[in-house]
């Protein structure tokens, strides 16, 4: 859970852009069914034992290779900006693993449709202080095996999404 607590205070108070990126589209990241929410990673549920009024905690179909399920937060609309969890707080870029085992970040493919920083990434650059922040928080994150393990799923699923969006251009 400390690692938690470390990383989450890297980016406390930083956003993508140098402005609040939610007013470009009204808080769509924020917007969805009783079905949509955000990936947690390895351990971070443990932030969220309280009961809470603002989100519900679910098993994802995700699970790494020593059985454990990887956990789905889903939110209501709103929520206390210091309780956000790591994927909420680097949206709409997620870590991967590159060729060589290294960490770099990259657009989650996942948010296209949802975040004009994706879809419209001509008009809004992503902040390179908020990159450098990304690296400070998963430093320590990437320390543990199930991070590393679960920021590998996550590459497969990038890399997966990027073919499928090459073969429907092509």
């Amino acid at each position: 859970m400390f690692i938690y607590k470390k990383a989450w205070k890297h980016l406390e108070s930083i956003t993508p852009l140098r402005t609040d990126c939610g007013t470009l589209c009204d808080r769509a990241c924020c917007k969805g069914s009783d079905q949509d929410g955000m990936l947690l990673f390895p351990g971070e549920e443990a932030m969220y034992q309280a009961v809470e009024k603002d989100f519900s905690i679910r098993d994802s179909h995700i699970r790494l290779s020593d059985g454990t399920p990887v956990k789905l937060l889903v939110c209501r609309g709103s929520c206390d900006r210091k309780k956000r969890p790591l994927s909420c707080r680097i949206f709409p870029v997620i870590p991967q693993i590159d060729g060589q085992g290294c960490l770099a970040f990259a657009p989650d493919l996942r948010a296209a449709a949802v975040c004009p920083l994706l879809y419209r990434a001509d008009r809004h650059v992503i902040s390179p202080v908020f990159i450098d922040a990304l690296y400070s928080a998963f430093e320590v994150l990437v320390e543990d095996a199930r991070v590393v393990e679960f920021i590998e799923i996550l590459t497969r699923q990038n890399q997966d999404i990027a073919a499928d969006l090459e073969r429907f251009y092509e």
